[in-house]
């Protein structure tokens, strides 16, 4: 029963993330990184995440609206849109970490190392937060000119605490659905699993939009 639910949900992600991208070779977002963030919003949000393209991340005057040209000159826009653009961020980077943990956590295997689950949430939190640092900096130096220490510690400010709460809202999900659902099986072959990874994404994008919240009413996250 859960396969049959899982199936069509990720599918749907998937086919949301290739319209997305395909979209985005005839209109490419004119900050760089947003050309990758956009199509891995497609993939946890199937169907919305294409909405949400075509009304926040298509259309010029809404990225100027959103201040994802210009440089902080409108630091209180606290607008749903706008936390909608910054939470995605964070959600890219905790996507990236999550499949990447996958192939390191095999690979220590291989060494006769076997992680327990706390050591793999470490490993996928650590690789979150390199991508997330990337993905903030390359944004930050596009959009505000830094200089490379600078984009640096404005990208360390701004993402370190949404990410870290995004991740408390993916394994708090994850660590119920692996008792009560997936019977403690971290298993990538699995359907299921990955349908319980889809959804614990988007419980993250809840549990961190009150975190964005927080910073871009302080003026300290940039939104891209």
């Amino acid at each position: 029963m859960l396969n049959q639910l899982a199936l069509p949900f990720l599918v749907l992600g998937g086919c949301t993330a290739l319209m997305i991208l395909k979209d985005l070779f005839r209109h490419p977002h004119p900050v760089a990184v947003m050309n990758i963030i956009w199509p891995i919003t497609g993939l946890y949000m199937p169907f919305i995440g294409w909405i949400a393209w075509w009304y926040l991340g298509r259309k010029p005057s809404q990225q100027q609206k959103l201040a994802l040209l210009v440089p902080q000159k409108i630091r209180s826009n606290a607008s749903w849109q706008t936390i909608f653009i910054s939470t995605s961020l964070s959600a890219a980077a905790c996507i990236f970490g999550d499949i990447m943990t996958i192939p390191i956590v095999t690979l220590l295997k291989q060494f006769a190392f076997n992680p327990t689950i706390g050591m793999q949430a470490l490993i996928c939190i650590i690789v979150s937060l390199f991508i997330g640092l990337l993905f903030q900096f390359l944004a930050i130096r596009q959009r505000e000119k830094h200089s490379f220490g600078g984009a640096l510690l404005l990208a360390l400010k701004t993402e370190i605490f949404p990410l870290l709460i995004y991740q408390l809202g993916i394994f708090i999900f994850m660590a119920l659905a692996l008792k009560f659902v997936l019977h403690e099986q971290v298993n990538p072959l699995l359907v299921a699993f990955w349908f319980m990874l889809q959804l614990a994404i988007m419980i993250g994008f809840i549990f961190s939009w009150p975190a964005n919240h927080f910073l871009i009413k302080r003026g300290l996250n940039p939104a891209v």
